[in-house]
């Protein structure tokens, strides 16, 4: 007969609320199995979330049996009632550790629904076991259809509280109460419905003969040890749940406290690294270490740092770390949008690769898995840079490492562009600090902050005695107070001042200066400093007034060449007149010695001409032997004049030649510099003096030790002492220095000694001065000999001339008295002669008349002596010709090119050599 069964309904919510209970409990278990450091606390985990779901649903099942009300009485069989819970206990730790130690389950992943499968058959299994631990005198009969459907909803159900539990897998217990307290009653209900959905399908059939059952439990007791067991288990479970959450929370803000402490101890000390004294690349390789050195960053301890070049949009290594060789050379130079590298340079985005991908296009051959964290350097104005680090294979990316990655970035930002000012200022102050010019900063009171080395050298200050001063440490007296007062009122004004002064060194010696003074404003346009620019023009004026005398000198030189000419003219004719006297009064020698005398007298004057011409002539000439003692008796005679009459000149010059090598010019324009500045000492004095001594000296060992720039050897020792009123003593290592002068303002260019000592130390000489005030000054010249060569110079006798045979010479110059006074002198010879004003004239005559000589004036009008020559030479090469000239020779020769044979005379000349040069072309 089948037993008419009913529920109390109260057991019935006891069940349900057991299995809810026990759900909110096994989900508080699973964020436990997911944060788990270590695998035997996951384990343990597990094995606490199989014990409190699988006694939670055993403990539903029994409650919900016992809530079910028969009239016979039912035991229950205890082998069979422990299977059951073990197995309730076994499905469900098996089915939860997937999630074990950050695992995760998906959705709809084929592993997800065959682990929720399981459970629900396990589920299934548990229950029909324990229908199974049934005992009483009734059978069980089941509907398969009704089976199916609960299996069903069991699997359902497991599948839902794995993804409830997969969900919640990283909450705190008593967060998010609603939707734990929501899971735990779904799950609950879902597996109670299972239990009462099977129960449904249950028919029981009382036995006509009752059983008498062994090893069977009473259901009270039963149901007294259930609810105990229980509530121990999940009590247990719960607190100890909580006790491992507080640990966890306790260990986990520890770890967070070092790590914040080792991320601020690493940023501190990248950040520190600016301050250090090393290169960019030095200090970024420190970077490095200190990022591979950090123990909770999951890095392999190898990375490298690029920076970003603009303009070839690539990234270039500059430090690196464990990079092989292959990859120290691939990876030198990044094109943005390359690699990883360069994706995070083109993106400006963080990128992170936990494998090798398809975007990791640089793989040398033997290259193992791995991952990246390439990570852009960025500032305001963009890329700086990229930092690529090493990861394990199948890291997982997570937020503490990229926030501290970036923030490291952004310091590493700092750094380079600090570094980068760093190198732009140094520049900018080794420009100054080396610059040619002196620079001065000063505060806005005018109080000296900094100068460069260049303001050291010229004014002798050192910084420590510069620093704090004010810049008119500087000032010469040669400038006006108002002059001042109108700088400061300009510079103030924020407007640049510039002006050229005379500045004053330490040594209370004096230079000229450009200066110019710019204000320097800060961000908001204010003026805090000065910076004061002084260019030494000591060498631009000395280069400027070599050049003014340069074109001084061209300008005499041009009319001291137009004077020779016409005075050699007159000259020549004053000769050819004397000559022709001379020959008429033979055997009157008493007029004949005083012709001669005025003759000799001529030829001194062009002698002194051609000194003119050397001491004039602008363009460099060539050093040659000359008698050094015979060029100052010359050079004397004609700087006499520049010596007043009241002055008493001392001549000692030796009558032994002395040979040097020299440059005539040069030797002039000391000796007139030297002269001068004499004349100018003594005008204060009452007798005035001045000694000239020419001798020649050998420089021994003992006289290179007291002149130590001597060298052993014979030496021209000149002197020019005077008795004026000295030099002080302070002033005597500076005199030679240019625009140095120990005279009033205006009186003198400071040039002449700095000039004198240049020529000396040209002719391989040297200058000493001595002087003493009140008592005089004396300069020692001396220039080395050289070793007399032989000159076969003429003899100045005046010898007679050798006479014509009656041969035809052309005379041809544009000065008609010499023209004719050359003819008439030739004619006294016995030459015949003809005439021509210029060399067209000369040109036409001697095609057209017979000429066996033609004496031929070099520059005339119309057309020249070399122009007509060249037309002669062309219709008749072996015409004979020569020239005379006014002229310098060495200018006249410089027109003769292609002409250098023919012979050149100098006007004035003495007939006796015009007569030999005739007669060694004619003969």
């Amino acid at each position: 007969m089948e037993i008419i069964t009913e529920y109390n309904w109260l057991l019935v919510i006891i069940s349900v609320m057991a299995a809810i209970g026990s759900s909110f409990v096994a989900l508080s278990t699973v964020p436990r199995i997911y944060s788990a450091s270590s695998g035997q606390r996951s384990l343990a985990w597990v094995a606490a979330f199989g014990l409190s779901l699988g006694t939670g649903i055993w403990t539903m099942h029994f409650i919900a049996i016992l809530a079910l009300q028969m009239p016979i009485p039912v035991q229950f069989d205890i082998t069979l009632t422990a299977i059951s819970l073990l197995l309730a206990i076994i499905a469900s730790a098996i089915a939860i550790v997937p999630l074990r130690s950050g695992g995760h389950l998906k959705t709809f992943a084929l592993k997800t629904l065959f682990i929720g499968t399981m459970m629900g058959l396990s589920v299934a299994g548990m229950h029909y076991t324990g229908m199974a631990a049934l005992r009483m005198n009734a059978t069980m009969h089941h509907d398969s259809t009704i089976v199916a459907l609960a299996i069903a909803i069991a699997i359902i159900a497991s599948t839902a509280a794995l993804l409830i539990a997969n969900r919640l897998r990283d909450t705190r217990i008593f967060s998010q109460m609603p939707t734990k307290t929501a899971a735990a009653i779904v799950m609950g209900i879902a597996v109670s419905a299972m239990h009462y959905t099977a129960m449904e399908g249950m028919r029981f059939v009382e036995l006509a003969i009752p059983h008498h059952f062994t090893e069977v439990i009473d259901p009270l007791i039963l149901a007294i040890f259930i609810l105990i067991i229980a509530f121990l288990i999940q009590g247990g479970i719960i607190i100890m749940a909580l006790f491992d959450e507080a640990y966890t929370i306790s260990e986990e803000s520890t770890r967070a406290m070092k790590q914040r402490a080792d991320i601020n101890k690493s940023l501190s000390e990248i950040l520190s690294l600016a301050l250090e004294n090393m290169t960019l690349s030095e200090t970024l390789q420190k970077v490095l270490d200190v990022l591979l050195a950090i123990e909770w960053l999951a890095l392999d301890k190898k990375g490298s740092i690029f920076l970003a070049d603009s303009k070839s949009s690539c990234l270039k290594m500059v430090a690196e770390r464990n990079l092989g060789d292959d990859l120290k050379q691939l990876c030198a130079s990044v094109e943005y949008g390359r690699c990883l590298c360069g994706l995070a340079a083109e993106r400006k985005t963080l990128i992170f690769k936990s494998n090798i991908d398809a975007d990791h296009v640089t793989r040398p051959d033997d290259m193992e898995d791995h991952g990246h964290y390439c990570v852009p350097i960025l500032s305001p104005a963009g890329l700086l840079g990229v930092i690529n680090l090493y990861v394990q294979p199948d890291h997982v990316k997570n937020s503490e490492e990229t926030t501290f990655l970036t923030a490291v970035a952004d310091a590493i930002a700092n750094i380079i562009q600090n570094k980068q000012l760093e190198s732009q200022a140094d520049k900018i102050f080794k420009a100054i600090d080396q610059a040619g010019e002196a620079v001065v900063i000063t505060d806005v009171n005018g109080v000296i902050e900094y100068v460069n080395q260049a303001f050291c050298s010229n004014t002798g200050y050192s910084e420590d005695e510069a620093i704090g001063q004010n810049p008119s440490i500087l000032n010469s007296g040669n400038q006006e107070k108002v002059f001042y007062e109108k700088m400061w009122a300009t510079i103030q004004s924020g407007e640049v001042w510039q002006g050229e002064i005379i500045e004053k060194r330490k040594d209370d010696t004096f230079y000229p200066a450009m200066l110019t003074i710019s204000p320097i404003r800060n961000s908001s346009g204010e003026i805090t400093h000065y910076v004061g620019i002084h260019e030494d023009l000591s060498e631009h004026k000395t280069l400027e007034a070599q050049f003014r005398q340069a074109q001084k000198m061209e300008a005499l030189g041009t009319l001291v060449g137009g004077i020779a000419h016409d005075f050699n003219n007159m000259l020549a004719g004053m000769v050819g007149n004397l000559f022709m006297v001379k020959r008429k009064m033979k055997g009157m020698p008493e007029l004949t010695e005083k012709i001669e005398r005025v003759e000799k007298v001529s030829f001194q004057a062009a002698e002194m001409i051609k000194q003119m011409l050397i001491f004039a002539r602008n363009e460099e000439v060539e050093m040659h032997q000359i008698s050094f003692s015979a060029f100052i008796k010359e050079a004397f005679r004609l700087h006499q004049i520049v010596i007043p009459e009241n002055i008493q000149i001392n001549k000692e010059i030796t009558g032994h030649d002395l040979m040097i090598r020299s440059n005539p010019t040069q030797l002039q324009q000391m000796i007139l510099n030297l002269f001068g500045n004499a004349v100018d000492a003594l005008k204060q004095t009452k007798a005035p003096a001045i000694i000239l001594h020419v001798e020649q000296i050998h420089a021994d060992q003992n006289f290179c030790v007291k002149h130590r720039d001597a060298r052993v050897g014979e030496y021209a020792h000149m002197m020019i002492s005077d008795n004026g009123h000295g030099i002080e003593k302070e002033h005597l290592e500076r005199i030679f220095d240019p625009f140095f002068t120990t005279k009033e303002v205006g009186k003198g260019t400071g040039l002449g000694l700095s000039m004198s000592i240049t020529i000396v130390k040209s002719h391989d000489g040297f200058i000493e001065v001595e002087s003493e005030l009140g008592i005089g000054t004396a300069f020692h010249i001396y220039i080395p000999l050289v070793a007399e060569k032989q000159i076969n110079a003429e003899s100045e006798t005046l010898t007679d001339a050798s006479e014509g045979r009656g041969e035809r010479i052309l005379v041809v110059d544009d000065d008609d008295t010499l023209r004719s006074t050359t003819a008439e002198t030739l004619e006294s010879l016995g030459y015949k002669t003809i005439v021509a004003e210029n060399g067209r004239q000369a040109v036409e005559l001697y095609h057209s008349s017979s000429t066996d000589l033609v004496l031929m004036d070099v520059v005339m009008p119309e057309m020249g002596g070399p122009e007509a020559a060249r037309i002669i030479l062309e219709h008749d090469p072996k015409a004979n010709i020569v020239f005379a000239t006014g002229y310098d020779r060495a200018d006249s020769l410089q027109a003769l090119k292609g002409i250098e044979e023919i012979p050149v005379l100098s006007k004035p000349f003495q007939i006796s050599e015009l007569s030999r040069t005739i007669r060694l072309l004619l003969d």
